[in-house]
């Protein structure tokens, strides 16, 4: 995936898309999205045999879109971070299906998750450091991904659509978890490479 991200990444400083300076933070997004990549296709089989679509395209793009930006917990192997990533993705439809929030219930979440997801964006792993241009970057696309899930949720509401309004929830909730795991597991993988 590396690899390919890399050639990726070359072609379109070649064709003269982004500048060089942003070569890190295109690298990096586009090996996060070949992975998730993988982890979609899978997920998407799984979500046609539940007959889950519909909430598995907006589970799928909210999380897709912050993940890639804001960050969050990154496992050491592409294995083991496919195999969570499905896991976390069909767990959080069958919980949306089987629980669904109360309309102010879900704001309170998404409210307090879309503050803290943005505050603490974008998480970084021991892999890849990011400085401080890519963390400005991330910064701010993380921003305008909010602003958008945001108006997409209070659309929903709007119409009465509680049921997506509470998988909004629990996606944003997965989301900011997923983030301060980073965060835990960065500032100790960082505080043993000192020790080293």
């Amino acid at each position: 995936m590396k690899r390919l991200s890399e050639k990726l990444t070359g072609y379109i400083i070649k064709t003269g898309t982004v500048s060089e300076e942003l070569y890190a933070v295109y690298q990096y997004g586009f090996q996060i999205g070949l992975e998730m990549l993988c982890c979609f296709v899978i997920c998407l089989s799984i979500a046609i045999y539940l007959h889950m679509i519909p909430e598995f395209i907006i589970f799928t793009g909210i999380f897709m879109l912050l993940r890639t930006y804001a960050g969050g917990v990154h496992l050491n192997s592409f294995l083991a971070c496919l195999i969570c990533s499905v896991t976390v993705q069909n767990l959080i439809l069958f919980i949306g299906s089987k629980w669904i929030l109360s309309t102010v219930t879900a704001w309170v979440i998404i409210l307090i998750s879309i503050s803290l997801i943005w505050k603490c964006a974008p998480v970084e792993n021991v892999n890849r450091e990011l400085d401080s241009n890519e963390k400005e970057h991330c910064k701010k696309v993380t921003m305008r991904i909010l602003i958008g899930v945001f108006s997409f949720t209070f659309i929903c509401t709007l119409c009465g659509v509680d049921k997506i309004v509470s998988l909004v929830a629990w996606t944003v909730l997965v989301i900011l978890i997923s983030q301060y795991i980073g965060v835990v597991k960065y500032k100790i993988e960082k505080s043993n490479d000192r020790r080293e």
